[in-house]
């Protein structure tokens, strides 16, 4: 009987020390996969889910303190798994009353206020998205002030399923009451920004798309057209004083004048239908030789008959695209074509034909009936539109393996 008591009194004993030393001891933090402070976790809603790699910490505000800038990806459909990313930043507001954040007081307890970027309904920001496959995040200045973060400008350049940005977003923070202010930008095929060190921003540069501060963007969108064709609007803001700075406002505008239609990618070698070819010669590119017409797109009847005002077309090394604003041509030529002529062709300089032989090469020409294009161009800044009409006749050589070519015979001017 008394082993039994001396055995309960060591057990009873033995956990109120367990019990003890689990209320005294260290706690252990759980481990945090994500990467946020655990304040963060419990505050950043179920149906976000943050993108790796994205979070960032600094000090936007110009406050002192660290803000905490969160990329997360959100709306994912259910047939396939894809959906928009958005952004916020958590600001930590000390110096609060509980019962009145609004009163500034020595009450030292703080909480986090979330200032969202994209998507928002208030502030101006009320259409628009981050991105939709992924982003990149450029915090301006580049460099950290004395090894601290401090960003004044936010650029987030958003992808859609490709190489290439289709999204650019601009963000500086505006004080308490109205958070972050923005300018976003989006075009269905691809974008490209340019900065104040950009030579020419009509070109594309070393520094395009890039984490340098964007002065001007270039915002390509597709047409419902068969010869891969977009729309291309430019939007400028005021450039800062010198090259190494921030410029000075997000007052990016439209610059009208710069309107154009281009290929989305750029020129294709020689262009498969022909108001691609017309679209080509007007923005200053030329067939990969050798071909029937040498380095031109036009005839040497066309050449010959060329109107003056369009008389740089005939080189090669033209110095300014001319700005189209609209192109039509016939969607087809008949249900056959008609029996074409034959001819042959030296190859300009000896160049030997595709064999390897310094034979001459056999064409076949249909000029009937002939593909007629319209464009409506502009010659000069400043100066009325005009009407040019192209008639192009289809080439084709006596290899199976090789396409068939359109060449410009005619152009009309009104």
């Amino acid at each position: 009987m008394r082993l039994s008591r001396i055995v309960i009194i060591v057990l009873v004993a033995a956990a109120g020390l367990l019990f003890i030393f689990s209320v005294l001891r260290p706690r252990v933090p759980l481990p945090v996969t994500t990467g946020l402070p655990i304040d963060l976790q419990t505050m950043i809603s179920g149906s976000w889910k943050v993108v790796p790699g994205q979070f960032k910490t600094c000090d936007f505000d110009s406050d002192g303190d660290d803000e905490y800038l969160i990329i997360y990806s959100y709306d994912a459909g259910t047939v396939a798994s894809r959906g928009l990313i958005g952004g916020v930043i958590y600001d930590t507001q000390v110096n609060r009353v509980p019962q009145a954040p609004g009163v500034e007081a020595t009450y030292r307890p703080a909480f986090m206020v979330p200032y969202k970027l994209l998507p928002d309904i208030y502030g101006g920001k009320g259409q628009g998205y981050l991105g939709q496959s992924g982003v990149a995040v450029y915090l301006l200045p580049a460099s950290a002030a004395g090894g601290k973060c401090q960003a004044k400008e936010i650029l987030v350049y958003g992808y859609s399923y490709d190489a290439f940005p289709t999204t650019l977003s601009v963000f500086r923070w505006e004080g308490e009451q109205i958070g972050y202010v923005g300018w976003h930008i989006q075009g269905n095929v691809r974008l490209r920004a340019y900065d104040a060190a950009s030579p020419d921003p009509s070109k594309p540069s070393a520094t395009d798309n890039s984490g340098t501060a964007a002065v001007g963007v270039y915002v390509y969108n597709q047409l419902n057209q068969r010869s891969l064709l977009c729309a291309v609007r430019h939007y400028r803001r005021t450039p800062p004083v010198a090259k190494t700075d921030l410029p000075p406002g997000l007052d990016f505008a439209e610059v009208k004048g710069d309107y154009t239609l281009d290929f989305c990618y750029g020129a294709p070698k020689d262009p498969t239908y022909p108001e691609g070819v017309v679209m080509a010669l007007l923005r200053g590119q030329n067939p990969s030789a050798p071909t029937p017409t040498g380095g031109s797109y036009l005839t040497d009847e066309a050449q010959k008959w060329l109107p003056p005002e369009l008389i740089e077309l005939k080189s090669v090394t033209r110095k300014t695209p001319i700005r189209v604003l609209s192109v039509s041509s016939p969607g087809t030529l008949g249900w056959y074509p008609p029996p074409g002529s034959r001819f042959t062709w030296t190859p300009t300089g000896g160049t030997p034909s595709p064999d390897g032989s310094n034979r001459p090469q056999v064409w076949w020409l249909n000029s009937e009936p002939p593909a007629v294009v319209e464009t409506e161009i502009v010659l000069a800044e400043g100066t009325p539109t005009r009407q040019a009409r192209w008639t192009l006749v289809s080439m084709a050589n006596e290899k199976a393996n090789a396409d068939t070519l359109w060449r410009i015979s005619r152009v009309e001017l009104r």
